[in-house]
């Protein structure tokens, strides 16, 4: 029997296999980029990287505003109509625009005849004399290598929210293609002022070079000092967080607007803050205007600092605007003075015995005195302590309603590092510090009172 040839059918089978193996890696491996392809033919500016942008101009109603990138950094900067920083954040905004800005639909005019084109690219608002003319609207982007694209905007679409919009290169208009874009794109690229393209931050300097402040609001005058990194206000312990947010505050002051001078007439100061320290010395003033039969209130904030008078956000005057009770330290304990203790020691009428906890590392653990006690109680009130400020600092303090409870805190270094009397008056819970040259009382948050154990039975084990 004659032997098959095996050889003819494997090399064909061999040959089969690369070739589908090489079609597939033409399709597949080049997918990518052709879909990109593709997604670029839809765009009148088609760049796929902002990085590539070295400028952008918008044209609107005759006005002109160009944004260019520095060559060194990743930075913008207006030069036309002024020269100004340019506002990160809203720069950032355009580039996501212009990259994202896609046609719904395009007009092929391929196939039409020359003249025919010219008629239609007249008709969509596209033509020379419409582009040239002053109130002409359009985006032009020069990129790194200096090739340049503009979109320009021409009529409205009769159906649907968008337009005709034309796309040049290198000052050649597509005459075969004209893109039907959303009007969301032209209202958030061309429908805002140098005021919301230029940078709105208003200083230089940082809250950690503040060393000192003083602030004059609605409720008085308070006067902050930093020493080894501690505050005090008007000679009182400081809340170290509320101060320094108060500061990020006016260190991250932010313009909303720029306002003519005349903006300047009817207002009335309401808050005034000056500073010191390494980051150099400054003041601010803001003041505000309320509208006549409207709950819109303006504010206008000055400073030496500033070439310019400038419109701020409310939340800023709120920001700022604080009072001596809130800026001086309300909390019983901070965080880190909770994280030390080792010591827990409860006295008084209800605590004949004094009722003694102690802290290993891990757990609370009640060494002396009875009842027995919820350990996990403890943890509770310190967190609570720590956590809640008081409500208001009343002077003189209320008189005592009912029984006195003490309560001691201690750590490593010290037994008795904190020390409170606690009790009610008309239907609060307060604390108060022995020995304190202030007669005055710390009203305890409403959860923080309920917490603690003014009767055993409530911590009692079960």
């Amino acid at each position: 029997m004659r032997q098959p040839n095996w050889k003819a059918p494997f090399v064909l089978s061999a040959l089969l296999l690369v070739s589908g193996s090489f079609a597939y890696w033409l399709q597949f491996s080049h997918k990518p980029k052709k879909e990109r392809a593709d997604a670029l033919l839809k765009k009148p500016i088609p760049v796929a990287e902002d990085r590539q942008i070295r400028s952008i101009r918008l044209r609107d109603a005759g006005s002109s505003i160009t944004l260019v990138k520095a060559k060194e950094a990743d930075t913008w900067s207006i030069t036309e109509p002024v020269s100004l920083p340019a506002d990160p954040d809203h720069v950032g905004d355009l580039l996501s625009n212009l990259k994202s800005m896609s046609a719904t639909e395009t007009v092929d005019l391929s196939e039409d005849s020359p003249e025919q084109r010219a008629r239609l690219i007249e008709e969509y608002g596209l033509g020379q004399k419409r582009r040239e003319a002053a109130g002409n609207e359009s985006i032009e982007v020069t990129l790194d290598n200096g090739k340049t694209f503009t979109a320009w905007f021409g009529e409205p679409h009769p159906v649907g929210d968008k337009q005709f919009v034309g796309s040049m290169e290198d000052g050649k208009l597509n005459e075969k293609t004209v893109f039907l874009i959303g009007n969301f794109y032209k209202t958030n690229v061309l429908g805002k002022n140098i005021a919301w393209y230029r940078d709105k931050k208003l200083f230089s300097f940082t809250r950690e070079g503040i060393e000192g402040f003083t602030l004059a609001g609605s409720s008085g005058k308070v006067t902050g000092t930093k020493k080894d990194g501690l505050w005090t206000v008007n000679g009182l312990e400081g809340d170290y967080e509320r101060i320094e947010t108060l500061l990020s505050s006016l260190a991250q002051a932010r313009a909303k607007d720029f306002p003519d001078p005349s903006a300047m007439k009817g207002l009335k100061p309401s808050l005034k803050l000056s500073w010191q320290g390494s980051a150099g010395n400054g003041e601010i003033e803001i003041m505000t205007r309320s509208q006549k039969g409207s709950q819109v209130t303006t504010y206008i904030l000055k400073s030496p600092l500033l070439k310019e008078t400038v419109e701020v956000d409310g939340n800023l005057h709120v920001q700022l605007d604080r009072s001596l009770p809130y800026l001086r330290r309300n909390l019983l304990l901070t965080q880190g003075e909770k994280i030390a203790l080792t010591e827990f020691k409860l006295e008084g009428k209800p605590y004949p015995q004094g009722i003694v906890f102690s802290f290993d590392g891990k757990t609370w653990t009640q060494k002396s005195g009875e009842p027995k006690l919820d350990s996990g109680k403890v943890r509770e009130l310190l967190n609570l302590m720590s956590d809640a400020h008081s409500p208001s600092i009343v002077s003189p303090a209320p008189k005592v309603e009912g029984e006195i409870a003490i309560l001691t805190l201690g750590d490593a270094k010290k037994a008795d590092q904190h020390r409170f009397e606690i009790y009610t008056s008309k239907g609060k819970a307060w604390a108060r510090i022995p020995g304190s040259p202030r007669n005055e009382s710390f009203e305890l948050e409403s959860k923080l009172g309920k917490a603690f154990p003014f009767n055993p039975d409530s911590w009692k084990l079960k």
